[in-house]
């Protein structure tokens, strides 16, 4: 009889073998990968590209808080404007008609503001402002004064 070589060397041998081919097929398919991430998409290579987006990330942060600035700017704004109003009519005088005087409540959305009342006869008007507070008038109100300082105020939930 010749000699034969041992099965259990031969198998390990075609194992490793096909081991290697695997490996050597990944290693390439890597170093490809590798070299289109490393060649950016205008030849640059990877320090400069992260650089870049390095950059980008800092010019995006200065535009969030410049945005941030600018809206916490408009939201104290909107805060002090009319943002609760009325406007109630009504005959001051018995003798004149047309519901021609009127209360008007004017409050931003802490409640301070102004009532307004315009009083109107045939020969006068008569323009008086009494100041509101934290939806609180710091004067008397009259009854149609009153009413004009509830309405406004229901929007804004005082």
């Amino acid at each position: 009889m010749g000699q034969s070589i041992p099965l259990i060397p031969l198998a390990l041998i075609i194992i490793l073998a096909i081991a290697v081919g695997v490996l050597t097929f990944l290693v390439v398919q890597l170093q490809r990968k590798l070299r289109i991430f490393m060649n950016g998409k205008d030849g640059s290579d990877l320090e400069s590209t992260l650089i870049d987006l390095t950059q980008k990330v800092f010019n995006i942060e200065d535009t969030l808080q410049a945005h941030k600035e600018g809206l916490e700017y408009i939201d104290s704004r909107v805060k002090r404007s009319i943002r609760g109003y009325s406007l109630i009519r009504y005959n001051a005088y018995d003798n004149a008609g047309g519901e021609q005087s009127f209360a008007s409540g004017l409050l931003d959305e802490y409640g301070d503001g102004y009532i307004l009342s315009v009083i109107t006869n045939r020969s006068h008007v008569g323009v008086y402002s009494k100041k509101i507070i934290a939806g609180q008038p710091e004067t008397s109100l009259t009854n149609e004064e009153a009413e004009a300082l509830t309405q406004a105020k229901q929007p804004l939930n005082l």
